[in-house]
């Protein structure tokens, strides 16, 4: 009897399990196939480095200033040397870094931020990054274990992370954990990116296998 009870209730819980995890999952966006392209004076163009997490939009700089709007402006794209490095790879980086003084300078500045010039050789236009009346300070870090795939808002949350404005060395497979400025559309929601691809510029067949004229291919989940 006591056997049979259990069955009972076991059987009248699993539902609840069950909608508990689908609630949990629902609690989570998901934008698939979004990509950026690397930093290569062309975020004027259709073809942009600068891209919005609350919902996996790319924009160029131009199109971010007068379009979306800065705040929607959560996370950039460079390849080349930066942060110290001596190999030239991919750098995903916040629009700002309070943890350094950025020198804006073309030639000798802070990079990956002075390459963010407005459109070739005038890096004093309106729309240049330096010239943006708020740049989010998107938090962003490598992460490792982590299920992607079936992750909820609630382990996403209990992620740790630091105070790191950019993740660099990007390759596919990498998963990247950011938190979204004060200063962004959605402040203070955590979520994840996973790189699926880097692929060539098809306009740009000379230029295959050239970082600055390649697009990177993600995931993104983000909390609700």
């Amino acid at each position: 009897m006591k056997k049979i009870a259990f069955v009972l209730v076991a059987a009248l819980l699993m539902p609840l399990c069950v909608t508990a995890q689908k609630k949990k999952k629902a609690d989570v966006r998901t934008f698939n196939d979004c990509y950026i392209y690397g930093n290569s004076n062309r975020n004027a163009a259709k073809k942009g480095s600068a891209m919005s997490l609350t919902d996996g939009t790319t924009y160029s700089l131009e199109n971010a200033y007068n379009i979306a709007g800065e705040k929607y402006i959560d996370v950039m794209l460079f390849h080349g040397k930066a942060y110290g490095g001596k190999e030239y790879v991919f750098h995903l980086f916040a629009p700002d870094d309070p943890s350094i003084t950025i020198n804006w300078q073309k030639d000798g500045g802070t990079s990956p931020y002075c390459k963010f010039e407005g459109k070739g050789e005038q890096p004093d236009s309106y729309f240049a990054l330096k010239n943006w009346k708020k740049r989010n300070a998107t938090k962003l870090v490598k992460v490792t274990g982590v299920d992607f795939d079936n992750i909820d808002s609630e382990a996403i949350a209990a992620l740790p992370i630091e105070d790191s404005y950019h993740a660099s060395d990007i390759k596919v497979g990498d998963i990247i954990l950011f938190e979204l400025a004060a200063t962004s559309a959605k402040p203070g929601k955590k979520g994840l990116m996973k790189i699926t691809a880097i692929e060539n510029d098809p306009d740009k067949p000379d230029k295959r296998g050239d970082g600055k004229y390649q697009k990177m291919i993600m995931d993104i989940k983000i909390q609700k």
